[in-house]
């Protein structure tokens, strides 16, 4: 399992100015509970006005995309990702595509899975 935290370290390696959780005004978790990695987000309008973070965000979105892949592509904290997109879908920069969620019984995938994850 990995940490999914941040520290000084990690932004000022990435140039970030402002530290992540000022970003997400402090929040730990998005406001919509359904947003999760493979919730698909996509751009309805463009990134005006925004920090570069949030505008980054928009930009990679230009086509259907899950928060995972945002986050990975972003090298963003999935927990922040998740609240960053949560606040660009509250101001109406992204559209969302909840997946319906249903108990995977197929051992095999996931064993499967889990086998990948552990290569990486």
């Amino acid at each position: 399992m990995t940490d999914d935290g941040w520290d000084a370290e990690d932004e000022a390696e990435a140039g970030r100015l402002v530290p992540l959780y000022v970003l997400v005004g402090g929040r730990t978790r998005p406001r919509d509970l359904r947003l999760d990695l493979a919730t698909q987000v996509v751009a309805v309008r463009p990134a005006t006005r925004l920090e570069r973070e949030y505008a980054d965000i928009v930009r990679l979105c230009a086509h259907p995309m899950s928060i995972a892949e945002v986050s990975a592509y972003l090298r963003v904290p999935l927990t922040v990702v998740r609240v960053m997109v949560d606040v660009l879908l509250e101001q109406g920069y992204l559209e969302a595509e909840v997946a319906p969620r249903e108990a995977s019984t197929d051992r095999d995938l996931l064993e499967a899975v889990l086998g990948g994850l552990e290569r990486l």
